[in-house]
């Protein structure tokens, strides 16, 4: 384990801001840590902390495929908050190296095609320089009117203002 490890996961690098989501699975996978692009595109990434380990001592391939489904944030993210990404349709993931505790995983989400009712995306997650993950992944997107109350919907809406008014029939 590196040194500056620690058990919870909760350390971030500099210029990342923290998206806490305490309910569900998401209360279960961590913390998880954003940060916007200049090209309008949403960064992710997470400390790998001991709950993400695998009896070997390295992130479980569940965590990985988890963190990958992730990039439905990234896709709402680019949609707007004037409709809904959820939920997921297809997943791939291709492991490519061990993740150490107490490493800082951060992976660019890219919006690859987006229709009216369906975003294509494509993330590659990254220790330092090194690719340690890449995903596919299609998410549906829907009508906002059925979960505009939701507390993910809410917390996007006040770390994205500028996102809430995106007009997503545009695609």
């Amino acid at each position: 384990m590196t040194a500056d490890f620690m058990a919870d996961g909760t350390d971030i690098p500099a210029g990342w801001t923290p998206f806490d989501l305490d309910f569900g699975f998401a209360r279960s996978f961590g913390q998880i840590s954003f940060r916007e692009t200049g090209d309008q595109r949403l960064e992710l990434g997470f400390r790998c902390a001991e709950r993400h380990l695998n009896p070997l001592g390295m992130c479980h391939g569940g965590a990985i495929a988890a963190f990958a489904d992730y990039a439905a944030l990234g896709a709402q993210y680019a949609v707007g908050l004037s409709r809904i990404v959820t939920p997921t349709v297809t997943l791939s993931v291709d492991f490519l190296q061990g993740i150490l505790p107490g490493q800082w995983v951060a992976a660019r989400v890219d919006i690859i095609r987006q229709t009216r009712k369906m975003c294509f995306t494509q993330m590659v997650a990254r220790v330092g320089d090194e690719p340690v993950m890449s995903s596919r992944g299609i998410f549906k997107i829907s009508s906002r009117a059925e979960h505009i109350a939701h507390p993910f919907y809410v917390r996007c809406a006040e770390l994205w203002p500028s996102r809430v008014l995106i007009d997503a029939e545009d695609g």
